[in-house]
């Protein structure tokens, strides 16, 4: 049973979710961090070390202080382990980007780690010290930010791109029963209210994250994801405008007919579902085309096993 969950379970999905929430919101969580500045865009995340590898943080932007100076801001999320080591690699980080950007940069690592266990500094040389700033989820109140955000939700009340994001971060702040917490926050994510429904899909697609990190079986994964409304979500046309590639059309026609085919409306959007894998089966396995099979993992949602065996 275990061995199966973890064959079907998204590779990292902690990971993915860090990566996706900065990439396409990094205002949302620049702000929701209140990290200094002004957010001003994205800033390549790997730089040439001086022994000619590559070392990549998780998370680079760029944002304007006073004066219209700039500074980097560098977002590692660690899950298991705050120690000399993961200081040493993030103020590596750290001056491989002012040697390259010619400009300050500010160190943030994130963690599910209880804060106490975590190094809070490193002594690099008699006089430089590497501080980065240290973000412990369990030093928020989880469960007076949940229920304050159940109040609005019951209540019927519209809530904001901070709030629909708090509820997705929620389930860090607690130190266990977190499939508890899963069942409820998807409860809550399916029934919440935005102005912006591209946003509130958006969140709706980093459910499946924190589903595949914290649900205990498989059976519950797919269950939580049918609860948040991803079966329906995914659909053979988003699919195909994502990934923007005309030259697969006798994939995409087959997987198409094949969602057709279904009458009913839970037959359509299964078969949707269905269509859409279809068509990224057929692309991950055609050797001229450019994306990834952990791409398209990362992209879409789906577990490789989905993508690979086309269900």
């Amino acid at each position: 049973m275990k061995k199966e969950l973890e064959n079907y379970r998204i590779d990292k999905p902690m990971d993915y979710l860090h990566k996706r929430l900065f990439l396409n919101n990094g205002p949302l969580m620049h702000e929701l961090f209140n990290f200094p500045g002004e957010y001003d865009g994205p800033c390549p995340n790997s730089n040439l070390d001086g022994d000619g590898s590559i070392s990549e943080v998780d998370i680079s932007y760029l944002v304007r202080l006073d004066g219209n100076q700039k500074l980097i801001i560098n977002v590692e999320d660690e899950t298991s382990n705050v120690g000399e080591e993961t200081l040493r690699k993030s103020n590596k980080y750290k001056i491989n980007h002012q040697y390259a950007y010619k400009c300050p940069v500010y160190s943030v690592i994130t963690t599910s780690l209880p804060s106490h266990r975590c190094l809070k500094e490193l002594k690099i040389s008699p006089t430089d010290i590497f501080r980065p700033e240290i973000i412990s989820y369990l030093d928020f109140d989880g469960e007076k930010i949940l229920n304050s955000l159940k109040i609005k939700i019951k209540n019927k009340n519209f809530l904001t791109k901070l709030e629909l994001l708090s509820l997705i971060l929620t389930i860090r702040t607690f130190p266990e029963n977190n499939s508890v917490i899963l069942e409820e926050i998807c409860s809550l994510i399916k029934k919440a209210k935005s102005e912006d429904k591209e946003f509130k899909m958006e969140m709706v697609y980093c459910t499946r994250y924190i589903i595949h990190k914290y649900a205990e079986t498989v059976e519950d994964i797919c269950r939580l994801e049918e609860v948040v409304g991803l079966k329906k979500a995914v659909t053979c046309g988003s699919i195909i405008e994502d990934i923007k590639n005309e030259g697969r059309a006798e994939g995409r026609a087959e997987a198409t007919d094949e969602a057709r085919a279904e009458g009913r409306a839970e037959g359509r959007a299964e078969g949707r579902v269905e269509a859409s894998l279809n068509i990224l089966k057929v692309l991950v396995t055609d050797p001229d085309f450019n994306l990834s099979l952990d791409l398209l993992v990362e992209k879409f949602g789906f577990t490789r096993e989905q993508i690979i065996n086309g269900k």
